[in-house]
């Protein structure tokens, strides 16, 4: 069964006709009619119940459209994405990534690089489980966000499950976040059990796993008597900069792309490390403009 053969199906049940529906495709009802025997034939089934009046499914044929519908629509999107990109000649990269300040300096230094004439470039700040759906779905490129020896096996497993690999960047020892007037702010190193004492922030996530944290380098949430959720990356440098509220993350702050309220200072026992890098579909190469955007982005982390 072709493709064609299942929008002829698709049609015909949409027009309850088989005169309507070759009026409809611009074919002749014999021909339609043909293709849709040839089907009946193929997979020994009777597709649709003829009267007078019309057609209508039979029970295999509904199971059929279930089935096929999916495929048909399917192929129109891809032919519908292909011909509007080869239409309009544009260059497009996608970048989706955990809200690290380091990225938006990347993107905004990638943006400066660019002389294609026509092009389409988009960064998404998101939690790390987004990230990875959004390039498993191809919604996205390439993907920005870090694992830990903690994390390493669980985060591992579902990108493999997902076909994307993770290609690491920089090895980076994790920081604690305060505002510069914090009572810890001129500690020359800070001990996890003495963030306790503090409130901690952190990024809400739809995953209730801490695998998928961008923070799970200072042990759980229920470690801390205090903890803020927020949403996004200005509104936590806001609330650490007015308040006494921690995090914790790669303290790469970059300057004119972190907030010049806060500091970060060494996490002395921290048992991990973080592990920055970007995931890509396993076994598809880099393309230029996605290359150019790795180099950029392992070239800022290289100075931390």
């Amino acid at each position: 069964m072709t493709l064609l053969q299942m929008s002829y199906i698709i049609e015909v049940e949409r027009c309850g006709s088989i005169n309507r529906a070759a009026q409809s495709l611009f074919i002749s009802q014999s021909a339609l009619s043909t293709a849709i025997a040839e089907v009946e034939k193929e997979l020994g089934i009777t597709v649709f119940h003829r009267t007078n009046r019309g057609v209508s499914l039979t029970d295999d044929g509904r199971s059929l459209i279930t089935m096929i519908t999916p495929l048909v629509e399917g192929s129109r999107k891809i032919s519908l994405y292909y011909s509007e990109q080869n239409a309009e000649d544009r260059v497009r990269l996608s970048i989706s990534s955990q809200r690290y300040p380091f990225c938006a300096q990347a993107f905004v230094e990638f943006l400066h690089l660019i002389d294609e004439p026509r092009v389409d470039v988009s960064l998404k700040e998101m939690e790390m489980s987004s990230v990875i759906s959004e390039v498993s779905t191809r919604q996205s490129d390439l993907g920005i966000m870090f694992v830990s020896n903690m994390t390493e096996h669980f985060i591992h497993r579902i990108l493999d499950e997902k076909h994307l690999e993770f290609f690491e960047l920089s090895t980076i020892k994790p920081q604690v976040y305060m505002r510069k007037e914090h009572p810890l702010a001129k500690e020359r190193s800070v001990r996890i059990e003495q963030l306790f004492d503090f409130p901690y922030v952190m990024f809400t996530q739809a995953e209730a796993n801490m695998n998928y944290a961008e923070e799970a380098i200072a042990g759980k949430a229920s470690d801390f008597s205090r903890v803020v959720y927020v949403s996004d990356r200005a509104t936590i440098y806001n609330i650490m900069a007015h308040t006494d509220c921690v995090s914790t993350g790669s303290g790469v702050l970059p300057v004119g792309y972190g907030d010049d309220r806060l500091i970060s200072v060494p996490l002395s026992d921290a048992e991990h490390d973080m592990r920055i890098g970007y995931i890509h579909p396993r076994g598809l190469p880099l393309t230029e403009l996605e290359q150019q955007f790795i180099d950029i982005l392992r070239r800022i982390l290289s100075n931390v």
